[in-house]
């Protein structure tokens, strides 16, 4: 089991799952908003909300690796639509197949970006391929294929999330070790973010409008940390941990940015998907939050 955030304005977003995924809502106190809803693919007999991201209209878009596909949800549940395979097509483990420009295969993470008027929507896949960000439009239209390093023949290595700022877009990168960063569309550059605790293995980001990165690190060496634009260490929020303060394996992270950091809130779900904790970036730890899945 595993966790994921999503925040639109206001309301966190959970998804969490075992063989079957649910979503609800909450706000950043723990109080739940909504019922939520629960999903799994008949074809594979599980699904997963490994990537959760909402969209200006309020539609729910959820990375479900299993199923190979990133589906789209009313805030009731009511599924309306998605990338990938079509819900009455079989999955096939055709290894030719498996990265191609274009093709949805094992999602992990989305983002999605304005409205049915102009939705973009950038999905990141699993494992270690050429095609593993992709930029599409609501049609499933491939806009562009991210190039790792700039490289045409790049590979990116276990993607575990992405995120957004203005035009610059950022790819947590666990088998790497880095954070890649794109500029529209094109490669920018590359933060290293070698922290001197340990081993790290980034599994999410957020970036603040100022250029500063906030990154999850999972593994033996969890963390969340706080890095200046050029991948300097600036400041600990959470080491690694059990208790309330510090993480284990934290799967993703979401800010709601303030004016000043000392208003701004960070959630980050860990422990398999079983807490939701709220810091600051000086790295307080305001509480937590948790719950059984079915």
């Amino acid at each position: 089991m595993q966790g994921s955030l999503a925040l639109h304005r206001g309301v966190l977003y959970v998804g969490r799952y075992a063989k079957t995924a649910t979503v609800k809502a909450y706000d950043l106190d723990g109080r739940e908003l909504a019922e939520g809803f629960s999903f799994r693919d008949p074809r594979v007999g599980r699904s997963a909300a490994s990537g959760l991201a909402v969209d200006d209209e309020r539609r729910v878009w959820v990375a479900d690796t299993p199923a190979s596909r990133v589906r789209t949800f009313t805030v009731f549940g009511r599924e309306v639509g998605g990338l990938g395979p079509a819900l009455e097509q079989p999955l096939t483990d055709d290894l030719l197949a498996l990265d191609r420009p274009g093709l949805v295969r094992a999602p992990v993470d989305v983002v999605a970006r304005g409205d049915a008027d102009g939705l973009r929507l950038v999905v990141a896949c699993g494992g270690v391929r050429r095609h593993a960000v992709q930029v599409f439009d609501e049609t499933g239209r491939l806009l562009v294929s991210l190039r790792s390093g700039g490289d045409p023949r790049g590979l990116f290595r276990r993607v575990r999330g992405v995120a957004q700022v203005g035009r610059l877009l950022f790819v947590a990168e666990a088998g790497a070790g880095r954070v890649q960063v794109f500029r529209d569309g094109d490669f920018h550059f590359s933060l290293s973010c070698r922290p001197r605790w340990g081993a790290f293995e980034p599994t999410a980001v957020a970036p603040l409008r100022d250029g500063r990165v906030v990154v999850a690190s999972g593994g033996a060496w969890s963390s969340i940390a706080l890095f200046d634009a050029n991948g300097r260490l600036l400041r600990l929020l959470a080491e690694g941990g059990e208790q309330e303060g510090r993480v284990r394996d934290p799967s993703d992270l979401v800010l709601d940015e303030a004016e000043r950091d000392l208003h701004t809130r960070m959630a980050v779900i860990d422990r398999d998907g079983e807490r939701v904790q709220v810091f600051s970036l000086e790295g307080r730890c305001f509480g937590a939050f948790a719950e059984d899945v079915g």
